[in-house]
């Protein structure tokens, strides 16, 4: 698992030693990038990496130009080991707690891009979403193949793309495409 491009483009990141963390492979990673590459300019971004496990997608974003991004998870370590290896910790606050706890709580934060790696066994789509939706911003879901979003979202949908086993639905809650 490494940075794909940006000014640390090629480092190595820190991998979890068990399966309880599932991060998104290079080749998916890259093709995610692509695709917001052609949508929107990481510079000066704040980002929000949900479930971040590794911190591998957030610390993308700030490799290609983010000046923030919170990582959000129960469990924290290792993207402790990946903002520390990176130097990044100016640029990085990480949260340890739920993630739909800390989207109530974080409300009033905006955020630019909203990436979200929820385990693909996660309970609980339609109230993260909900949730999600209620931050209205650019935001990323990665999910299984037999995930389905509630139909009221579909209309903020602007892009799915499926690499391997990986899907991604990426969905504009700001309605700049449902207008």
């Amino acid at each position: 698992m490494r940075i794909i491009s940006g000014t640390h483009k090629s480092r190595i990141l820190k991998s979890p030693d068990s399966n309880d963390i599932r991060p998104t492979s290079d080749r998916a990673k890259e093709t995610l990038f692509n695709v917001l590459n052609n949508r929107i300019d990481f510079d000066g971004m704040t980002c929000l990496d949900l479930f971040c496990g590794t911190g591998n997608l957030g610390l993308e974003c700030i490799s290609r130009g983010a000046e923030m991004c919170y990582f959000v998870d129960r469990h924290t370590d290792i993207v402790k080991k990946n903002v520390e290896q990176l130097c990044l910790h100016d640029k990085s606050k990480i949260v340890k707690s739920d993630v739909l706890s800390f989207l109530s709580s974080h409300s009033e934060i905006k955020f630019d891009l909203i990436l979200c790696d929820p385990p693909y066994d996660f309970g609980e789509y339609d109230r993260l979403i909900k949730k999600l939706s209620d931050m209205k911003t650019e935001t990323v879901l990665e999910h299984s193949g037999t995930f389905e979003s509630d139909p009221a979202f579909e209309k903020y949908v602007y892009s799915k793309k499926k690499v391997g086993s990986v899907n991604f639905t990426m969905f504009d809650f700001e309605n700049k495409i449902a207008e």
